[in-house]
């Protein structure tokens, strides 16, 4: 996989979730993959992660906003890193998270994909005493 390929493979996942489309978000995933999302839980498989990805989907909730903001890839470890802001509503709850993935690919699928959020908006630091 090389710094195109990885790329065009995380915004298909990510404009999967976009379009509440399972069948493109799955296409995406390795068999035995490995997802934990930013608040804890994680998937082990595609079996597990189609019941997640399908679960979510299907009991109406949206992914209402997932912007790149920035994509890093390494060649040589296979691995990618990129920040996003994200907005979705889940059980009628607005959340708006901003944060960075880190995705490991094998055999042209993600393998690893695990979230970190921040946990406060960024803010200007000004050392006031």
């Amino acid at each position: 996989m090389n710094h195109q390929d990885a790329y065009q493979l995380i915004t298909a996942y990510v404009k999967g979730w976009k379009t509440n489309d399972a069948a493109q978000i799955i296409a995406t995933l390795a068999p035995n993959c490995v997802i934990v999302e930013s608040h804890g839980p994680t998937y082990r498989g595609l079996k597990i992660a189609r019941r997640w990805i399908e679960g979510w989907l299907g009991a109406g909730n949206t992914v209402d906003r997932w912007d790149i903001t920035s994509f890093h890839f390494a060649e040589a470890d296979q691995v990618a890193a990129f920040e996003w802001g994200f907005e979705c509503t889940a059980d009628g709850v607005h959340y708006e998270i901003d944060g960075i993935s880190i995705v490991g690919f094998e055999g042209g699928k993600i393998v690893t994909l695990r979230e970190y959020r921040m946990t406060r908006p960024p803010y200007e630091w000004t050392g006031a005493e």
